[in-house]
């Protein structure tokens, strides 16, 4: 019982390690075993779990690569927390939230403000933009590396 519990912590646990499994691939089975430890338990982990499938979808469990999927999450966390001040200062083509937002998209900060400044009205078609359609957007709009 407690092996089992112990293996559903790990299985939870929210790792980012880039290709820190073997050939069984990413997930619970993953963590389980360790990349030197048995494949097919592994696998059989992984299958019977649905972990895998999970991990791929959310970067978690060893499935994420280079940080990419916690990237994109940092991102999406930032634009949530602060979306009533950058949209204030999209319409304004400059701010300190909007500079931060730009680097964490991997734009450059000019280009970013100026882009969204003249797409404002595209941007925000709606009352009812939410962050992530916003970043979308935005990402269409300058060209950035995570959109």
């Amino acid at each position: 019982m407690k092996k089992s519990l112990i293996l559903l912590v790990a299985g939870l646990s929210f790792s980012v390690s880039a290709a820190n499994y073997g050939m069984a691939g990413c997930g619970l089975g993953s963590i389980a075993m360790g990349p030197k430890g048995s494949q097919v338990s592994a696998g059989t982990t992984n299958s019977s779990t649905g972990t895998q499938f999970f991990g791929i979808t959310s970067g978690t469990s060893n499935c994420a690569e280079d940080g990419v999927a916690l990237k994109q999450s940092e991102v999406n966390s930032f634009a949530e927390a602060n979306f009533e001040t950058l949209k204030s200062e999209m319409a304004q083509g400059k701010g300190e939230n909007l500079t931060v937002l730009a680097s964490l998209m991997g734009c450059d900060a000019a280009k970013l403000s100026s882009s969204v400044r003249a797409d404002y009205g595209s941007i925000f078609d709606r009352s009812d933009v939410t962050p992530v359609q916003m970043l979308d957007r935005v990402g269409a709009s300058a060209s950035c590396a995570t959109r």
